[in-house]
C-alpha cells in the first residue's frame, strides 16, 4: 500500500513538472529574452507620432493649437474707430479668404495668423490691427500610453502635467502583482527613443515623489510583473492538471484517516 502511494506521488510531481515546461505563462511578457545586439538598425527614417491639439483638461485650444484644413478662423481687421469683421473656413490647400486676401495660414498659431493676415494687409490700410480666433474643425486630445501589469491598459487621454502616479490612476491601477520599482517609460521619436524608469515604490513607501515621472505626450509606460506574479499565473494553468492527477488516489489518503480499521486492495 505504501508503495502504491508513494508512486502516485511520483507520478503527481512528475506532471507538475511536466506542466511548468509546457505551459506559457511562466515569462514576464515585457522582458525581451534577446540581447540589445539583436536590434534591427533602421533603414528609414519613421514618421513622427501624431500630436493632439490639447490637453485632456482644456476645452477650447490654446495658444500653441495649430491652424488646420477645416478649421474656422473669426477674424477682425481695425484701423481707427472702424473695424471689418470675417468668418473664413480653411480649405483644403490651407488658404482662408479675407475680404479681398487670400492668406496661407495652415500650421500657423491664431497669432501667428494675426501677423501674416496684417502683414498682407499693410499695403491697403493704415496702422491694421488684426484680431483672430481659432474654432477648431475637431480636438484632438493630447495623449499616453500604458501596458503592463495594469487593470485597463491603452491609449489615456492626458491632462496638462500628468504624471505617471495619474497615469496608473487613469487605468483603474495596477494589480497586486506589479512590480512598482521599475516601471519603464519610453519616450522620444521612433527613431531615437530612449527610457526612463519611475519607481513608485518609493512614493507609497516613503512618499518620495521624486521618481514619480512626470510625462510628455505619447509616452509609453510599461508596468512590469514581478516573478511571484508570473509564478501565481503558472499556478493558476497547472493546479487543474495537478488536481487531476492526484484525484484517483484521494481514498488512499482519506479513508485510512477516518476509518483506522479499513482495509484498501
Amino acid at each position: 500500500m505504501s508503495i502504491r502511494i508513494h508512486r502516485s506521488v511520483g507520478w503527481s510531481l512528475l506532471a507538475l513538472a511536466v506542466g511548468l515546461q509546457i505551459l506559457p505563462g511562466c515569462r514576464n511578457p515585457g522582458q525581451s529574452s534577446l540581447p540589445p545586439s539583436a536590434i534591427s538598425p533602421v533603414t528609414q527614417p519613421l514618421p513622427p507620432m501624431p500630436k493632439g491639439d490639447v490637453y485632456a483638461d482644456e476645452a477650447v485650444p490654446t495658444a500653441e493649437t495649430p491652424i488646420e484644413p477645416g478649421d474656422t478662423l473669426d477674424i477682425v481687421i481695425r484701423r481707427g474707430a472702424g473695424e471689418e469683421k470675417f468668418t473664413s473656413v480653411v480649405r483644403e490647400n490651407g488658404v482662408i479668404g479675407a475680404s479681398f486676401l487670400e492668406v496661407m495660414v495652415t500650421g500657423l498659431t491664431a497669432q501667428q495668423a494675426e501677423g501674416r493676415i496684417q502683414e498682407q494687409v499693410i499695403p491697403y490700410m493704415r496702422n491694421p490691427r488684426v484680431q483672430v480666433v481659432l474654432r477648431k474643425k475637431s480636438l484632438k486630445i493630447k495623449r499616453i500610453f500604458v501596458f503592463g501589469d495594469v487593470r485597463k491598459p491603452g491609449a489615456v487621454p492626458m491632462p496638462r502635467n500628468m504624471t505617471v502616479l495619474q497615469a496608473l490612476a487613469a487605468v483603474e491601477n495596477y494589480n497586486e502583482t506589479a512590480l512598482l520599482e521599475e516601471i519603464r517609460i519610453v519616450r522620444g521619436s521612433l527613431d531615437r527613443p530612449y527610457i526612463v524608469t519611475a519607481d513608485l515604490a518609493r512614493t507609497f513607501t516613503y512618499g518620495d515623489l521624486s521618481r514619480n515621472i512626470a510625462l510628455e505626450e505619447n509616452d509609453v509606460i510599461f508596468v512590469p510583473r514581478e516573478h511571484l506574479g508570473d509564478t501565481t499565473e503558472a499556478a493558476k494553468k497547472i493546479m487543474p492538471i495537478v488536481q487531476m492527477a492526484i484525484a484517483p488516489f484521494y481514498p488512499a489518503f482519506l479513508i485510512p484517516a477516518f476509518f483506522p480499521t479499513a482495509t484498501i486492495r
